[in-house]
């Protein structure tokens, strides 16, 4: 109210005398004020030290901070202000409390503490609407706070848990029915399903679950008419009463830093990410940056004074806190914001004290001139001024309504549209626009009308036309508009009249509230249990939950199918156990379900029962407990799946199983045989047939010497025919040999070095042709895992064959080595510039016998590659060739985990 100023009244002479009197005192005083020592200005005092303790790791959550610190507005306070980084191992309030830190970012919370007797006091709500968040994986479908029943949710103590509580109770469920486990604020938890949601920040973790590569689902509180603050910085009660200047200074200069950071994003977020350990926990500036942008619209930065703190909201808050029980019903939350002093600084009240005395002086000299001025104009000037200081009043009180208004609509989350009665656009609210996608320019010129789907306006226009009539004050529909680019989307209105005083309809007001996710949620909820129906049916799987005090069993259809009882029958724990007839399944069934009860352990059992007309059925039972809050078993659920055709099959394969083995045994007797057939034949080959050619060689060679002059040229060469013809022999039988000694040897693993074995026959080839030059490039530390003497057999094969066919290659090239294939397994190579072969052959290069040139040109037996190929099979690897006509030819091979075969036929 405003106070009405005293009419004026002319004034004696004697009051004159006390102006005149006055002015001379008053002149006096501020000449001694002007020159007293007390007037200078005090000597500069050291910036006061304080300390804030944040509640997490450094993150753009605290951008308001650092940027008050970094661009000195703490400084300009006179304040020295140290930054200490949060953790799960430093409680906020104990560290404030303690006086380990000045001041401290909490959350609303801390109403519980204030109300239970700690002396906290809020300064400043950074969040006006809460971060925290439900979230899980989007595929695990938990949309709305009924699906978080029978989940398992790990909740951070304090906020986080006390929302989660809050929805739960205005949805009406159960807590004990949410399996709720401490938080680890690791998301490894929750992508590798050991949880199926946590609570999370909106502004981070979601958008770190996405980094992951894994879509995130969140619920929010706000949506179910919950909706504390978030952030708020506090301090003691002590801090604030004992240094309410530097605590004022201090919200000043943070409310600054705030708006600051939201204007100066980008540079904030380089400071950021230059902090200590903030790269090392994988965030990037570009993280930070969409972390600033999830924030705005709960910081709200645009629209409201940042920290504001609204009596109202702390008290709905402080009521929700006694719904839970978690403060007393009579709490009071008097003296928990701080109310900053308004008085100046001393220096400014010296200053000011003297600049007020020198004017009550000026004024005493000029009310000595204003006491002749005629009573009737002070009289005008009194009423002009009680007027003005009305009119004054009224305006500031409309004002101050009108940006309420303002303020309400411009933030409302829900769309707020005003039409006339024949759909003439008015005005809207940026949620609005926003769910049709119109501009209000666009609005303006359409028939608002219109926007409904053609569907659904039938029905909404009937109940339009029913409150314009007068029959309903206000009408809720759920219906869809066209959004300007064609798309469907479904809100929820409500619809009100507003009528003149003559009772004539006026405008009409509608609140929209997109609800297409909810409906989509909905419609994929009503999917989602018929395919868990057909689900059960198809797998014969359904489930079951006993409630331990009420002794009441609920069986799902799909349960009592499989017992072969009505669907719906629910019969007592009693009666259940009745269906495991065979005492042997009954004693133990008991068993489990009492370890279950008594110690809490988790049963999966396979068990035979008898159903309701006497066929015997294997089910799988599976069940675990629910706990109260205080740890006490009060609910087993799980399921019971038809598992018949399951062990039948098993049967099945059991006696499968054994017939295969027997076969094998046979078949392991029939080789081993085999195998000594071959051995009596090896030994025929190397003495039967190695001795007739002995003797054919030695009886040559000996013709060759002793008779040379005889036989003549003609005999000299045949002799030679004769011994080059045993050799060749002897190195066929050799070969044969050692293809089928190939099969029989077990494998001795070990480390090898190809490169000195690639080096050795090298060696070996320079010796025996030394007259050749040939340009050999072998790699170093060419090391390989498998049989050594094998392995040199491979070599020797691969790089003797490259020496071979190179001979006629005037500039020849080998080189020996290894690579990385695309599947990330080593590759080794003998590459050559020689004769090369035509691809079109490449499928018989590794048979016995198989040559692709002729003998007179390149000598051999047709044995040695079909040795490598078996070497390599037997090292579980695979070998294969490239090469073209004249232009050389490359021969690779891997070795894979080398496992001892037994022996074969060859």
């Amino acid at each position: 109210m405003f106070r009405m100023p005293r009419s004026p009244q002319a004034l004696p002479n004697p009051v004159s005398r006390l102006v005149a009197g006055m002015t001379i005192f008053a002149v006096i005083a501020f000449w001694v004020f002007c020159t007293s020592p007390a007037h200078a200005a005090p000597d500069a005092k050291p910036p006061e030290r304080v300390t804030l303790q944040l509640k997490w790791l450094h993150q753009f959550q605290f951008a308001g901070y650092y940027a008050a610190l970094a661009k000195g507005f703490y400084r300009d306070e006179g304040l020295d202000v140290t930054i200490r980084e949060g953790g799960a191992d430093r409680p906020v309030i104990a560290t404030v409390l303690k006086g380990d830190a000045q001041y401290g970012i909490g959350d609303s919370d801390l109403l519980i503490d204030r109300i239970n007797g700690r002396p906290l006091v809020a300064l400043a709500a950074i969040f006006q609407h809460s971060p925290y968040v439900i979230m899980s994986r989007a595929d695990r479908g938990i949309r709305s706070p009924s699906d978080l029943v029978g989940a398992r949710v790990m909740l951070s103590e304090g906020q986080g848990s006390i929302q989660l509580r809050a929805v739960l109770k205005r949805e009406g469920i159960d807590p004990q029915r949410v399996n709720i486990l401490p938080q680890s604020w690791k998301l490894e938890d929750l992508i590798e399903g050991r949880v199926d949601a946590m609570s999370a920040y909106s502004t981070v973790e979601p958008a770190l679950l996405r980094a992951r590569g894994v879509a995130p689902a969140t619920m929010r509180s706000l949506d179910y008419g919950v909706d504390f603050y978030g952030d708020i910085l506090f301090t003691t009660e002590a801090q604030a009463e004992k240094a309410p200047e530097r605590t004022a200074a201090f919200l000043r200069a943070t409310r600054k830093g705030w708006e600051y950071a939201f204007t100066h994003e980008q540079e904030i977020a380089d400071l950021i990410i230059g902090m200590q350990g903030v790269r090392q926990r994988g965030l990037t500036r570009e993280a930070l940056l969409g972390e600033a942008m999830q924030m705005r619209p709960l910081v709200l930065p645009d629209l409201v004074e940042i920290g504001h703190l609204n009596p109202g909201r702390l008290e709905s808050i402080a009521r929700t806190l006694a719904s839970l029980g978690m403060v007393k019903a009579d709490y009071s939350l008097a003296g928990l914001m701080f109310e900053p002093r308004t008085g100046l600084p001393p220096s400014a009240v010296r200053w000011l004290a003297g600049a007020v005395l020198g004017v009550v002086a000026l004024m005493a000299l000029v009310l000595l001139w204003n006491l002749q001025m005629r009573r009737s104009v002070r009289e005008r000037t009194w009423q002009l001024q009680t007027e003005v200081l009305r009119r004054t009043e009224v305006q500031q009180q409309l004002k101050v309504s009108q940006d309420m208004v303002q303020l309400m609509f411009g933030t409302a989350a829900t769309g707020i549209v005003m039409n006339t009665p024949d759909g003439r656009f008015l005005m809207a609210n940026p949620a609005y626009y926003a769910i049709v996608g119109y501009t209000e320019a666009e609005l303006q010129a359409m028939d608002t009308r219109e926007l409904t789907h053609p569907d659904d306006r039938v029905r909404y226009a009937a109940q339009r036309d029913r409150m314009l009539a007068g029959e309903l004050e206000s009408f809720s529909d759920e219906k869809r508009y066209v959004k300007k680019d064609g798309s469907a989307v479904w809100v929820h209105s409500t619809v009100s009249m507003v009528r003149s005083a003559s009772g004539e309809a006026t405008h009409i007001i509608s609140v929209t509230e997109d609800i297409t996710e909810r409906r989509a949620i909905q419609d994929k909820l009503r999917q989602s249990e018929a395919l868990l129906r057909i689900a059960g049916r198809t797998a014969r799987i359904g489930g079951w939950m006993l409630d331990l005090p009420a002794d009441h069993l609920v069986w799902s259809d799909e349960v009592c199918h499989i017992h072969e009882v009505p669907p719906g029958t629910s019969p007592s724990l009693q009666q259940a156990l009745e269906f495991y007839g065979s005492p042997g399944w009954r004693a133990k069934i008991e068993a489990v379900m009492k370890a279950c009860i008594d110690r809490g352990t988790p049963f999966d059992e396979e068990m035979e029962i008898i159903v309701a007309n006497g066929r015997r059925v294997w089910v799988r039972v599976i069940g675990e407990v629910v706990r109260d809050d205080s740890g006490k078993v009060i609910r087993l659920h799980g399921s019971t799946q038809d598992i018949t055709e399951r062990k039948q099959a098993q049967e099945s394969i059991l006696r499968l199983n054994a017939e295969l083995e027997e076969r094998v045994r046979q078949r392991t007797s029939q080789l081993e045989a085999v195998n000594r057939e071959l051995e009596a034949f090896s030994y025929s080959v190397s003495h039967d047939l190695r001795s007739p050619l002995n003797t054919i060689d030695g009886f040559s060679q000996l013709i060759e010497r002793m008779a040379s002059e005889k036989v003549g040229a003609q005999g000299k060469h045949y002799l030679s025919r004769i011994r080059a013809g045993t050799r060749q022999m002897g190195e066929l039988i050799e070969g044969l040999l050692s293809l089928a000694k190939l099969s029989r040897d077990p494998l001795r693993a070990g480390t090898v070095d190809l490169a000195r074995i690639a080096t050795q026959v090298v060696q070996a080839c320079r010796e025996r042709e030394p007259e050749r030059e040939v340009d050999i490039h072998i790699q170093e530390n060419l090391l390989a895992l498998g049989d050594p003497l094998l392995l040199s057999v491979v070599i020797q094969n691969l790089l003797g064959n490259a020496w071979k066919f190179t001979s006629l290659q005037p500039s020849a090239r080998i080189d020996v080595g290894c690579k990385t294939g695309e599947d990330g397994e080593t590759v080794y190579f003998v590459r050559d510039n020689g004769a090369g072969f035509d691809m079109a052959y490449a499928d018989k290069l590794f048979g016995t016998f198989q040559r692709l040139h002729s003998s007179t040109d390149y000598a051999g037996t047709g044995i040695g590659l079909a040795t490598v190929k078996r070497i390599i099979d037997r090292h579980g690897g695979r070998v294969w060739a490239e090469a073209g006509e004249g232009q050389g030819a490359t021969f690779y091979f891997t070795l894979g985990v080398v496992v001892d075969s037994p022996a074969v036929a060859v």
